[in-house]
């Protein structure tokens, strides 16, 4: 073999190598970059959720207040799931959008006026939300939080949230 031939077969594996490379690299750069943008959804999935089960379940304490036995520690309840929802709500403001971290915060927001509702407290902002009870205050931040955190996950249709209204079986269905 000639050196012309020996150097025309080199050229060839290189160029053979460099075309094998060049799309295993792209394809790995395009494997990292989904890897970074998609890290943080199940941390986030789970924080969402946590934080509509604490506003539940906070909701169901301050509702049965006047109805136990021993109300001093229905609000020691009360508070420790208080100071969950307030806890969760911090996190999201970590990994949430704007939009995610605002409705997080109106949850919060409507929900210590729940609490204060349910303590016998007058509503001092209901004229200020439209003569709009505090549980459906909270229903409807509950709504944009789950719309904002389908949006922000990537989910087909993120506005197509249920209403979380209590069914009313002389009501048309949505």
């Amino acid at each position: 073999m000639n050196a012309s031939a020996t150097a025309t077969s080199v050229l060839l594996v290189i160029v053979g190598a460099a075309v094998g490379l060049i799309p295993a690299y792209l394809m790995e750069r395009r494997k990292e970059r989904h890897a970074l943008a998609v890290r943080w959804d199940a941390p986030l999935y789970d924080l969402c959720t946590e934080c509509a089960a604490s506003a539940r379940q906070f909701v169901h304490l301050a509702r049965r207040l006047d109805r136990v036995a021993d109300p001093v520690e229905q609000r020691n309840k009360i508070d420790s799931e208080h100071a969950r929802l307030r806890s969760v709500v911090q996190q999201l403001r970590i990994l949430g959008t704007a939009e995610l971290q605002q409705a997080a915060r109106e949850i919060e927001h409507h929900a210590w006026w729940v609490r204060a509702v349910h303590e016998g407290r007058p509503d001092e902002l209901i004229d200020h939300y439209g003569g709009r009870a505090v549980e459906d205050r909270l229903r409807d931040a509950m709504r944009r939080l789950f719309a904002a955190a389908r949006r922000q996950l990537g989910v087909k249709d993120p506005d197509t949230v249920v209403s979380d209204d209590p069914i009313d079986p002389r009501r048309p269905a949505p």
